[in-house]
């Protein structure tokens, strides 16, 4: 068996490749971002968000982290670079989604080339009823690669009334060919008490099977239908796994295993993506915790770090040491 050992800061630079958007940077009154939404007034939304309560002990909202204090969490983390991926969970225009996109640029902009915008879409009105305009999520996709540099696009299903393969995706996963965008999609049991269904991973497997070029990222695991995520990740040479929202002591034994390499012999390290979620989960401590997993020194590597920068930031890859 491999000697496992856990690595210094030094030896195994760390990219955080989903951080928790709705809690970071500014906006715009005269043009409010279509992600922030408050629901401490409205019963159901309370009810289907508990779990991402974000306040201080007296309830008070707890004011959005500036770019400086992401960087400054970074550094205390020992990470180089991290992704924003724009979420927008519920009803949104399209202003809206774009006000997001601006203010996430303008925190990438002010990073020195250490954090990369993820773009998102208007949800769909009507979930799968929604019939008008379906270029519109192109044109928008379009303005944030060509006006901004983001590097993929975030959907969330399970919110939106239907699952990846519907074909009300399948636009903005041709434009994401041909843009060289990659797509995260969430998969597993939501936090929020949302439908699991639409999480299922299966879905992503006709996704894959109709645009092989899509690299597809498959955050938050998949539990609990880990198994199925990580038959994606080997059967399709561009579907990953991100680890985002999981503590590293928590991850599922299937998920465990491939990166070990334990599945059938594939390099499962190669095919995953660390992530915190953060601030949703402490970054510091999931990297701490992330480097003492049980895996040898290039697995590792390739989970923290190689992996995000092969797929996001491949004009700058690192010299081994």
């Amino acid at each position: 068996m491999t000697a496992m050992s856990p690595l210094t800061p030094q030896v195994a630079p760390v990219i955080d490749a989903f951080l928790h958007t709705p809690w970071l940077g500014g906006d715009d009154p005269l043009d409010p971002r279509g992600d922030v939404v408050d629901w401490r007034g409205d019963t159901r939304l309370q009810r289907v968000m508990r779990t991402f309560s974000h306040t201080d002990p007296e309830g008070r909202p707890v004011p959005s982290l500036t770019v400086e204090e992401i960087l400054s969490a970074m550094d205390e983390s020992g990470v180089s670079k991290a992704l924003l991926p724009a979420k927008v969970y519920y009803a949104a225009t399209d202003r809206g989604v774009r006000a997001v996109h601006r203010e996430l640029a303008a925190l990438a902009d002010a990073s020195g080339g250490r954090l990369k915008g993820v773009a998102t879409i208007p949800p769909p009105e009507l979930g799968p009823g929604t019939y008008w305009d379906v270029m519109q999520t192109v044109r928008t996709i379009k303005h944030a690669k060509h006006e901004y540099g983001f590097v993929g696009v975030h959907l969330t299903p399970s919110p939106w009334g239907m699952p990846p393969n519907h074909k009300w995706f399948y636009p903005v996963y041709a434009a994401c060919v041909e843009l060289d965008l990659a797509v995260f999609v969430h998969v597993g049991t939501p936090g929020p008490l949302w439908p699991m269904e639409h999480h299922n991973p299966i879905h992503l497997d006709e996704v894959a099977l109709a645009f092989p070029e899509l690299r597809i990222i498959a955050h938050h695991i998949g539990d609990p239908w880990t198994d199925i995520s990580v038959r994606l990740a080997a059967r399709h040479p561009n579907v990953y796994i991100c680890t985002s929202a999981w503590s590293p002591k928590r991850y599922p034994t299937e998920l465990m295993e491939f990166m070990q390499g334990r599945w059938h012999g594939t390099a499962g390290s190669n095919k995953v993506i660390f992530a915190s979620d953060f601030p949703l989960l402490d970054m510091e401590r999931a990297i701490r915790d992330a480097r003492a997993l049980p895996l040898n020194e290039e697995q590792l590597r390739s989970v923290l770090h190689d992996n995000a920068e092969r797929l996001f930031w491949p004009e700058s890859p690192s010299i081994r040491p």
